[in-house]
């Protein structure tokens, strides 16, 4: 989810294209890594779970962060940077392709299931 709430805007600078999605990895960089230094950290993975997904999230638990910067780190090396998401931005068309079905269908909350009677 993160990925698609740090998407490019129309503004921003050279995109890849990902056939009916775009991607500018610069941009989504820029808009995780909060002091500039083109490493994207465990706590600015953490902030944004809080701050771009609206997660409630304990300042002390970083577990879904961490599992998060595991994932995002394409190239094994223990950073995330812009070659993490290049690979990113290369990869996502076929996995979009291969997720056409289920992006076609989003989930229905629970709640909006529950008829009143």
């Amino acid at each position: 989810k993160i990925w698609e709430a740090i998407g490019p805007n129309k503004t921003s600078g050279p995109k890849i294209d990902l056939g009916h999605h775009s991607c500018d990895p610069a941009g989504r960089l820029a808009k995780l890594d909060l002091d500039h230094d083109g490493i994207v950290s465990v706590d600015e993975i953490h902030v944004a779970l809080r701050d771009v997904l609206g997660l409630s999230v304990d300042p002390t638990e970083k577990s879904l962060a961490e599992y998060v910067h595991s994932f995002a780190d394409t190239t094994g090396d223990g950073v995330v940077n812009m070659s993490d998401f290049e690979v990113f931005c290369e990869e996502m068309p076929a996995f979009y392709e291969g997720q056409k079905w289920r992006l076609a269908f989003p989930k229905v909350s629970a709640s909006a299931d529950v008829t009143s009677s």
